[in-house]
C-alpha cells in the first residue's frame, strides 16, 4: 500500500516537472546550436589567423630557437612538407614555448632562448592555439549534447 502510494506520488512529481524540463531543453538545444557556430566560425577564422602566424612568425620563432633540439628536429623533419609540417612546426614551437621547464630538465630546450622570443611572437603562437582547443572543444561538446556525433 505504502508502496502504490509512492509510486503514485512519484508519477505526480513527474509531471510537474516534464513541462518545465521540455522547455528548458527545446532552449538548451538552441542554446547548443549557437554554440556549435560560433566554435565553427571561430575555426575558421582561426585557421586564417593560422596561415599568418605559420607563414610570417613561425620562421622567426625558429630563427630565434636555433639551440632547441625539439624546434631544430622538428625544422629537419617537416621542413619543406607544405602546410602540414608548418602546423607541425607551430605545435612544436607552441609546447617549446608553454612547457619551458619540463623541456629543459630532458635538455630539450634552451631555456635562455626561450625567454629572449618577445612576448608579442608568443602571443602570435599561443593565443591561436588556444583558441582553437577551446573553439574545438566547446563544439564537440556541444554536439555531443545535441547527440548529433
Amino acid at each position: 500500500m505504502e508502496h502504490e502510494l509512492w509510486a503514485r506520488e512519484a508519477t505526480n512529481l513527474a509531471n510537474l516537472r516534464a513541462p518545465c524540463f521540455m522547455g528548458f531543453s527545446a532552449m538548451n538545444k538552441e542554446f547548443l546550436t549557437w554554440v556549435v557556430l560560433a566554435s565553427s566560425f571561430s575555426i575558421i577564422l582561426n585557421c586564417l589567423v593560422m596561415l599568418y602566424v605559420d607563414h610570417f612568425i613561425l620562421p622567426k620563432v625558429e630563427d630565434q630557437l636555433k639551440n632547441c633540439k625539439l624546434v631544430a628536429s622538428a625544422r629537419a623533419f617537416w621542413g619543406l612538407t607544405g602546410k602540414i609540417g608548418k602546423i607541425q612546426r607551430s605545435a612544436m614551437v607552441y609546447l617549446a614555448l608553454t612547457s619551458t621547464l619540463r623541456l629543459s630538465e630532458k635538455g630539450m630546450v634552451d631555456i635562455d632562448e626561450v625567454r629572449r622570443v618577445s612576448r608579442r611572437d608568443r602571443r602570435w603562437i599561443c593565443i591561436p592555439m588556444w583558441v582553437f582547443i577551446v573553439s574545438m572543444s566547446s563544439g564537440m561538446i556541444a554536439m555531443t549534447l545535441l547527440r548529433k556525433l
